[in-house]
């Protein structure tokens, strides 16, 4: 048992018990109970002094006494009994207990999770990484995740053309492509370099070029190229030819491919192979993938390969945010951007296009 109120307190007999006249029709609505009632009636029925438990509130104790009492004839139940020496909880009052911490509770976790959710703590967050990019940021996102464990991230992989389209779209919030001339094409679209460095072609172990320790563009002169399809990446073709041009000062034959290149399947790298075609990528991509019976050269820069961070102008989720800052930050500390790699085994890269 507990000590009531201070001497020379009279208990509040009334204001402490339900007040339905006799005769009345109980009201089933209790719309204007509130979660401030419901925290004083915890404080209370916890401490079983009213006193004590507005110390604990930081309210004036005729204060708490009017808000249980108000919350007594919202419920319509007695929820305390209360003497000069007892105050103890009635059944009604045992029930309201473990429902009013269940609801406490539930608006604690409710207003935390809001409060990440402004801050960028919490969602769901869709990522479109261009085909066979994944090599390039995966340790980016897998650290992300670690960091960020609230967040789903939803990736996506496709060619850079429809990564853009679907990000117009507003279907991704965020998409790691290839520098691909229809980025400056994109007025709702905004982008940034997120790596670069040194390319490779992938050659056949039989051909001249697989004997050598670098080559230079130049030197590919004659080769056929094997790229995705144009009709599903029209930038790839596009960007190979600039670079042939501007670097190697030739027009590139191609080969397209069957299917858009997703992984080290068998029949994409088959012309390889064989000696029909060569392939330019990322060297640590290429070294990655690692291709059977497939030769890896690199070619002496430049050019470069570039990948670019892509986002709509006017994106609002403040979790997507979060995520393009944490990219920001990981590409300055790798210097992803101002110091291209050159092969290291544990690092990673990116093709060319895709």
């Amino acid at each position: 048992m507990n000590a009531g109120p201070p001497a020379g307190e009279q208990p509040d007999f009334f204001e402490h018990s339900a007040v339905t006249p006799p005769g009345a029709e109980a009201d089933t609505g209790c719309t204007r109970i509130e979660f401030r009632d419901l925290r004083y009636f915890a404080a209370v029925a916890e401490e079983l002094h009213f006193g004590r438990a507005a110390a604990r509130l930081h309210i004036s104790q005729p204060g708490l006494s009017q808000a249980i009492a108000r919350l007594e004839r919202e419920v319509q139940a007695q929820l305390f009994t209360r003497t000069r020496s007892n105050v103890e909880l009635t059944e009604a009052g045992t029930e309201l207990l473990d429902r009013a911490r269940s609801l406490l509770a539930g608006l604690g976790e409710a207003v935390t999770r809001v409060r990440m959710a402004g801050r960028g703590e919490v969602g769901l967050v869709r990522v479109g990484v261009a085909l066979l990019a994944e090599p390039a940021v995966a340790a980016a996102l897998k650290a992300f995740q670690e960091q960020h464990e609230a967040i789903v991230v939803d990736r996506s992989a496709m060619v850079s053309e429809r990564l853009l389209a679907h990000l117009a779209e507003g279907r991704l919030h965020a998409a790691v492509i290839h520098q691909v001339p229809a980025l400056a094409t994109m007025e709702t679209v905004a982008w940034e370099p997120l790596r670069r460095g040194r390319l490779a072609v992938l050659t056949s172990p039989g051909s001249r070029l697989a004997l050598l320790e670098t080559v230079t563009l130049t030197e590919l002169r004659g080769q056929t190229f094997l790229i995705n399809p144009r009709s599903l990446a029209p930038g790839a073709f596009e960007g190979l030819q600039l670079m042939c041009r501007m670097y190697g000062g030739f027009d590139p034959f191609v080969l397209e491919s069957a299917a858009a290149s997703t992984a080290a399947l068998d029949t994409d790298w088959r012309p390889i192979q064989d000696g029909t075609a060569v392939a330019v990528m990322a060297e640590v991509t290429a070294r990655a993938l690692r291709p059977a019976h497939i030769a890896v050269v690199p070619i002496q820069p430049p050019p470069h390969y570039v990948l670019a961070l892509a986002w709509r102008r006017d994106e609002r989720a403040a979790a997507a945010h979060r995520l393009l800052s944490y990219l920001r930050s990981y590409r300055d500390h790798h210097s992803w951007t101002t110091a291209p790699e050159s092969h290291r085994p544990t690092a990673t890269a990116a093709p060319l296009k895709a």
